[in-house]
This record gives structure tokens, C-alpha cells and sequence, in this order.
């Protein structure tokens, strides 16, 4: 088990090869943008970007202030209340095979990684 990616947004560990968990650390704050907006990519964070500028969405009238994080064209913000945090469990191969003692091993991690947080 390996943590490949650290940031305040998520975290992505490795389990085995081919079983990743992502720990998502955000809260939506409300839609997806698709409008052109002034913003930079983040780094250790694939998908994340940071307002450079104030932006006001036409359509819902909402305006977001300069340093707002997006998630894929999504506004969010970090949060610290573990409880909150969402856990994804992606497969590359579309499922875990091995033994009864792999699989009891890879539940194990998965649940040690959990507690972690």
C-alpha cells in the first residue's frame, strides 16, 4: 500500500496494482461551470484549479471569489471533518482476484487506510 497522491482536496493510495482508493476531502459548493473563467491549474492535483480572478456566473447570478477552488469545472472547498470525507474504491481490471487470503489482505489495508483518517 502506497500513497501516491497528498493534497488538502484528495488523497490517492495505491493498494495493489490495478486498486486505487481515493479519499475525497471537499465539499461542493454548487454546480458545474463551464464558462471560460480566469483560473490555474493546481499542483499535486489533477483536475483542481484556483480562481485568479473574481468570477460572476451569468446564468445562476452567483459570484465566486478569487482563490475559489474547482474540481473539474466544480467549485469547492477542503474540508477537516474526517466524518465527512468519501471514499471511492476504483479497479483498473474491473475486479480484485486472488485467494481467500489476498482478498482477506487487501480488505485489511483498505480498512487500515480508513482508519488512518
Amino acid at each position: 500500500m502506497e500513497k501516491i497522491q497528498s493534497h488538502e482536496v484528495k488523497d490517492i493510495w495505491r493498494i495493489k496494482e490495478g486498486l486505487l482508493v481515493e479519499v475525497h476531502k471537499y465539499r461542493i459548493l454548487g454546480y458545474y461551470i463551464h464558462s471560460k473563467k480566469s483560473e490555474k491549474r493546481v499542483k499535486g492535483c489533477k483536475g483542481l484549479t484556483i480562481l485568479t480572478e473574481e468570477y460572476t456566473d451569468s446564468y445562476h447570478k452567483k459570484t465566486f471569489p478569487k482563490g475559489t477552488l474547482f474540481y473539474y469545472g466544480t467549485p469547492v472547498e477542503p474540508m477537516t471533518d474526517k466524518n465527512l470525507f468519501s471514499i471511492e474504491i476504483k479497479s483498473s481490471g474491473g475486479s480484485v482476484l486472488g485467494t481467500i487470503s489476498e482478498t482477506e489482505k487487501v480488505l485489511r489495508n483498505i480498512e487500515s487506510l480508513i482508519k488512518q483518517y
